[in-house]
């Protein structure tokens, strides 16, 4: 039987993304019969951490690769913004079949119908300097949880708005919740954003499986932001942002970081991922 396996968390948003790639696998071969190898992770057991340190130390995915490593799945599926960019070195470079939007929105209101004082639901300090640039008169607090619970807990008084990823709220057929999608001006994302990632065993049949699926395009643009991550040693508990798109052949890449130096943003052009985080860099002054 032409089999593969796939590990993924049990979150509704994780399942979802699992089934896309289980789509995009049979899409490749239409024999493939695929089944889903649901783990409980760290990140989704500690529901009282600050969801950006869980984010950081791989809480959302080291029991997913870990699945991998024990032969009890072939491949591993992630948000790439939860993938940290050192890995277990017994696992190929991860793959990127496809993007979703980047962009972050919000829900429960637009920011300009938000009074002075209003509270805002996000646990990043990448959404939260960047709201706070916008309405400095705003407030921000963390709300734990898949995208669901957040939901329920906005819904329940705990904010009187939310910041949520787009691709999350599509990909769950929530995008009607959206009252407004932020600008890359106004909210540069999280590297890897909207993305999904593949994880395999090098040197498996799986590996070979996962690197059907890799967009070539896609790429360059993925590996430019989390180079910056890398070379930065930034992580989710810091205030940076990244988005690589294609500008007439050429690689643009639009950056935000806050530190004790204060927010910064610049916009670069270059060929190659490393000439854009290169000039990134020198612009931030990182």
């Amino acid at each position: 039987m032409n089999e593969v396996r796939i590990a993924t968390r049990r979150s509704p948003l994780a399942l979802a993304q699992a089934g896309r790639v289980a789509d995009l696998l049979r899409a490749l071969d239409q024999e493939m019969v695929v089944n889903l190898v649901e783990v409980d992770t760290a990140g989704d057991r500690d529901l009282v951490g600050p969801v950006a340190g869980l984010t950081e130390l791989g809480a959302f995915v080291r029991a997913v690769q870990q699945a991998v490593l024990e032969d009890r799945a072939d491949l591993a599926i992630h948000s790439l913004k939860d993938l940290p960019v050192d890995g277990p070195g017994d696992l190929a470079a991860p793959v990127f079949p496809e993007r979703a939007s980047p962009f972050d929105v919000m829900v429960g209101s637009t920011l300009d119908d938000l009074s002075p004082g209003a509270v805002i639901g996000t646990g990043s300090p990448r959404r939260a300097a960047q709201i706070l640039e916008l309405r400095p008169d705003l407030h921000t607090t963390e709300l734990r949880g898949n995208v669901d619970t957040r939901l329920r807990k906005l819904a329940s008084g705990a904010a009187d708005a939310a910041v949520l990823a787009e691709a999350g709220l599509q990909r769950l057929d929530k995008a009607d919740l959206i009252a407004q999608k932020l600008t890359i001006s106004e909210m540069v994302p999280a590297p890897g954003q909207g993305a999904l990632a593949v994880e395999a065993r090098a040197g498996t049949r799986g590996a070979e499986i996962a690197a059907g699926l890799d967009d070539s395009r896609l790429r360059p643009l993925l590996d430019a932001e989390r180079d910056l991550l890398a070379e930065t040693g930034a992580g989710c508990r810091s205030a940076l942002g990244a988005l690589a798109t294609w500008d007439s052949g050429r690689i643009r890449l639009d950056a935000f970081v806050a530190d004790d130096r204060g927010p910064r943003r610049a916009i670069v052009h270059g060929a190659t991922p490393g000439e854009v985080v290169s000039e990134v860099r020198k612009e931030l002054g990182l």
